[in-house]
Parts: structure tokens; sequence; C-alpha cells
């Protein structure tokens, strides 16, 4: 893959040449592209090799090189379905969903129970808009097949590759459960106000304001070992709101508190860039740009949109989602 941040021209003379796209950029900058083989995310905010920043302007464009085919599919919130259906032969799949809409509260309580859901590989993102426009402003995808914008449904782009091609996909997380109690949830959802906290029932809110929570740093699940966050969005008086839905009877914990949080998260992505893993396509989340303070600082060669909600197969909060393509030729000759 090749991924450029660019102007919206540089990117309309890729479209036109027939390439494949993953197309990220503010809504305007999305509107002004021409028809081709590419689907589009709104975001303003990037992590580019000369860091964080925010631009309407300019697009940040991954050319899938070496697509045999691709076919694109509109996911409504009562059609989840389309996302894992009419997959090609050997392929991957890229879905956009806007943000604060039924398709993205539905995806992220639905998700994990589709049908062959990870049979391929999934990554994804949820779009959104710059914070001070929130409210003002929708998150919207783009068709760049048809040009039309969707603010209430979502889009997924199944994309084909030759058979010694595949595709990897793979999140970048870095927080761990603290020491802390077990917390565990009576029901499913984006808010709480009840829970067991080591078996005994308390009022969510609450206890969190008595501990003297940072809710910078997310609850933490472990799924069969692989660290899953749930970031908090709001500390109300009665209730606690949430990026992601906590899941009934699964237990959640704190996570390990990481120090300077900008310092840790640095350190964290140059760590793993060191060791090769900055060469793909990524997609950032908008809390680590805001309380790593991100923006004109890099990531150790992680770039891409920064988003509202990462998907590797399901909805995640305060994660990097990975996603490169590789040779089963060159493995074999290594």
């Amino acid at each position: 893959m090749l991924n450029q941040f660019i102007s919206t021209a540089q990117a309309g003379r890729l479209i036109e040449s027939g390439a494949v796209l993953f197309v990220a950029g503010s809504g305007q900058a999305l509107a002004s592209l021409p028809k081709g083989r590419w689907i589009g995310g709104s975001t303003p905010y990037f992590m580019t090799p000369d860091g964080g920043m925010v631009d309407h302007e300019h697009v940040f464009c991954t050319v899938v090189e070496g697509a045999q085919d691709m076919r694109i599919a509109v996911v409504r919130e009562d059609d989840l379905q389309a996302i894992v259906r009419d997959r090609l032969p050997s392929s991957f799949s890229y879905v956009l969903i806007p943000a604060f809409t039924g398709v993205h509260k539905r995806f992220a309580l639905e998700a994990p129970g589709l049908p062959k859901l990870y049979e391929q590989p999934l990554v994804g993102w949820v779009t959104g808009v710059e914070l001070t426009e929130l409210g003002k402003v929708r998150p919207s995808v783009v068709d760049g097949a048809t040009g039309q914008i969707h603010e209430d449904a979502g889009l997924v782009m199944h994309v084909g590759l030759s058979q010694d091609a595949f595709a990897e996909a793979d999140i970048v997380n870095l927080f761990t459960q603290g020491s802390g109690p077990d917390i565990v949830f009576p029901e499913t959802g984006f808010s709480a106000s009840q829970c067991e906290v080591d078996g005994k029932r308390v009022d969510f809110a609450s206890w969190l304001r008595e501990q003297e929570v940072d809710t910078s740093l997310p609850l933490v699940s472990s799924y069969a070992g692989a660290m899953i966050n749930v970031s908090f969005q709001a500390l109300l008086p009665d209730q606690v709101e949430f990026y992601a839905p906590v899941v009934a009877g699964r237990a959640y914990r704190l996570a390990a508190p990481v120090g300077d949080y900008a310092e840790a998260y640095g350190s964290y992505c140059t760590g793993l860039h060191a060791q090769g893993a900055g060469k793909a396509l990524s997609f950032n989340c908008i809390l680590n740009y805001q309380y790593a303070a991100l923006q004109g600082r890099t990531t150790g060669g992680f770039i891409g949109p920064v988003t509202f909600g990462e998907i590797a197969y399901i909805l995640l909060n305060q994660t990097l989602v990975r996603l490169d393509l590789g040779s089963a030729q060159l493995g074999a000759a290594a």
C-alpha cells in the first residue's frame, strides 16, 4: 500500500488513473473529488510524517497496489449483513461508519455476532468532524463510485487480492488492565448507572468520583489475552457514558496508569516502529490525539487518519489499528 497526504488535485489525478483508494479528509475536501474506485470518510485530523495536524484542505490517500477487484456496498442500520455479504475471494474489507448514527450504535452492539465475521480481515474506522463543529456538521462517508454522500449509513469496500497476496490486521494498544477490582455491568450498552465492583453493587458514577479515577484512561477487558478498551465519554451525576458499549457479564478493570500519557504514548509507538511495526496504514483514535497531545508530534511512523472509533472486526476505542499487505511468495522465500 502507498500512503500519501496530498492535495485534492493530486488525489483527483490518482482517482482518474483508476487506482483503488481509501480516502480520509474533511467533508468539503471529499466532496470535491471525482468519481472513481474509492470510498472516503470525514475527518480533519491526521497523523502524517510531519506529525499530527488539523487540515481541511488536504486528504490522506491509501492506494491499494495490486488490487485485483473491488466491490462497494452501503451499510445501513437495518442491514449490517452488508459488511460480510458478497465478499470477494482472497480479499479484505474496509468499512467506514459515521459517528453518532444508528448504524454506529448498531455495529458496536451487534458486529461481534455477524456470521463469518473473522473469516477475512475487516478493518476501518468511525468518521467524524472537527471537535468545534460537533452538533453543527454531521460526519459522513462518500461512495466514490457514485459520488453519493451518506450521513446516516456506512460503506464497506471489499478488495480482492491476487492469490499469493494477503492482508494482515492487528491492533496497537498502550493500555493493560490495572491491579484494581473487577468491574462487571448488568447490561450491555453505551452507558451505565450501576455495576458490581468485586461483587458489590455500587452506583458507578459515584464510585468513580470517590476513587478520583482518571477518566482519560479507559476500562480494559481481556478477550483471550487481547486487551480491548472502552473509553469514558462523560461522567454525569447519575450515570457514566462510554464511546463503545460495555458488555454485560464481562469483567473490566481500570487501565494501569501510564505516567505521562504523551511521553508514554510517543515512546511506545517509536519502540514498535523500530521493530518494523509502523510500515502500514493505521487509524489512530481522537482520544489518543487529545490526551497524548499529538498535534505536531510524530508516532514512530504510524500514519493515517485520526478517527472517532477504530474497527478491527469490532468497534474499538483508544486503540491504533494497522492494516498491512504482504506476499505469500515473499514469505516463502524468506
